[in-house]
């Protein structure tokens, strides 16, 4: 017998799975990693703030955030950001200091290899 799916949110189920099989299809370690953190309970994802986005992203790299990524700092940089869910005022920051947010399922197919894709969380 096989366990039930703990999660509820169809639209992260699906996340999820497409994550993993990205990871059997292309071999890169990230996806899989990724998923295994949205498969936790939410209250454990990572809910980094933009200052730490600043202290700790390369710059001009692509990051990525295995939850939500919350407007509280400011961006000097033009980063490629790709969440699982971003708030308003940081999504505003981010594109008026000329950088981009992407949804994971758009990074996976910018990306399907991984490479160069920086984790916060």
């Amino acid at each position: 017998m096989s366990r039930p799916d703990k999660k509820t949110n169809q639209h992260l189920v699906d996340l999820i799975g497409d994550l993993k099989a990205q990871s059997r299809d292309t071999g890169a370690a990230v996806w899989r990693d990724v998923a295994l953190r949205l498969s936790k309970s939410r209250k454990n994802w990572a809910q980094p703030n933009l200052s730490r986005l600043t202290r700790h992203a390369p710059e001009g790299g692509i990051v990525l955030v295995p939850g939500k990524l919350l407007g509280s700092g400011e961006v000097h940089a033009s980063h490629k950001v790709a969440a699982y869910s971003f708030s308003a005022s940081a999504k505003d920051k981010i594109v008026a200091a000329g950088g981009e947010t992407l949804s994971l399922h758009e990074l996976m197919k910018d990306n399907p290899s991984g490479k160069e894709v920086f984790i916060l969380g």
